[in-house]
């Protein structure tokens, strides 16, 4: 392999990401939350937000590292047990669309467990593919699950029953590298979901993912997505999905709200919660799109 792994270890941009969303239809309620350590640069970062029809708010703050690497700032990570974490906030967020910038309190306790086993990137890609990735992450891992809890917002209580994804990545992460990525994630139900990512560098494309329907996690290796666009944010994308035995899944997705995450003086995150159709099955998910500042 062309690339030396310990070398990338000590890079400044060595980064190690937790990543969960879950999108609770009763209530037409998503939350999505990240907490990155940079241990070489001595910067633990994270971001919480929610989107609902009543508000998109959030929060995105960096500290120094310390000893305990999965909380900051009022959001906690803890690891019950293999594939269930418990994950709480108690915070402010923020609407930062008017002229003042909108504060919500909120405090939320759920537990996320899985529902599929842990898919690892390198199953769908090929060596070079691997080495084209390595300054985003040199490790991927993804995974869907179920959240059940509360979310209480301005005193407003939310009973939490959802389905969404978790990721972990570990490598360098340097958001200004890729020339776009696009992250997409939905689940029908507890028995069928899927993930795709396809980052685009100058080398070329990187395809990856999977489609779980009850049994077992089918690697995908290609993604055909017709993106469209409204005033520069991704409105609607159909997607021809393809996995390692041959099999083709036909899926639409259309952008229901939208969160932005400025992540570097160049890119910006735009975080979604979009509807699917795959085959007549509606399912819920987020898809995020890094593109370049407008």
């Amino acid at each position: 392999m062309d690339f030396d792994l310990e070398s990338l270890k000590k890079h400044d941009e060595w980064n190690e990401s937790y990543y969960f969303n879950f999108h609770d239809k009763n209530n037409d309620l998503t939350a999505f939350m990240r907490i990155g350590n940079k241990v070489n640069k001595n910067e633990k970062s994270m971001f919480f937000f929610i989107m609902s029809p009543q508000q998109i708010a959030g929060i995105k703050l960096e500290t120094p590292c310390d000893d305990n690497p999965l909380e900051i700032a009022g959001l906690d990570y803890q690891e019950l047990e293999s594939g269930k974490w418990r994950l709480k906030y108690n915070g402010s967020i923020f609407d930062p669309r008017g002229e003042v910038p909108q504060e919500f309190k909120v405090k939320m306790d759920v537990t996320w467990e899985a529902l599929n086993p842990v898919m690892d990137y390198v199953d769908c890609v090929d060596e070079k593919q691997t080495e084209m990735s390595s300054n985003v992450a040199s490790e991927h891992y993804e995974q869907f699950g179920k959240a059940m809890g509360k979310v209480e917002v301005d005193g407003e209580v939310f009973e939490i029953e959802a389905l969404g994804e978790r990721d972990l990545s570990r490598g360098v992460r340097e958001w200004g590298s890729p020339k776009m990525w696009m992250w997409i994630n939905s689940e029908f139900s507890r028995d069928a979901a899927f993930n795709i990512t396809k980052l685009s560098v100058d080398e070329g494309d990187i395809d990856a993912g999977y489609f779980y329907t009850g049994s077992a996690n089918q690697p995908l290796t290609k993604s055909d997505i017709d993106l469209k666009f409204d005033n520069g944010i991704p409105s609607t994308f159909k997607m021809n999905l393809f996995d390692k035995n041959g099999s083709q899944y036909s899926v639409d997705g259309e952008v229901i709200r939208f969160g932005m995450v400025p992540v570097d003086e160049k890119m910006i995150l735009i975080e979604t919660i979009s509807k699917y159709d795959w085959d007549g099955k509606e399912g819920y998910g987020v898809a995020e799109f890094l593109v370049g500042k407008p």
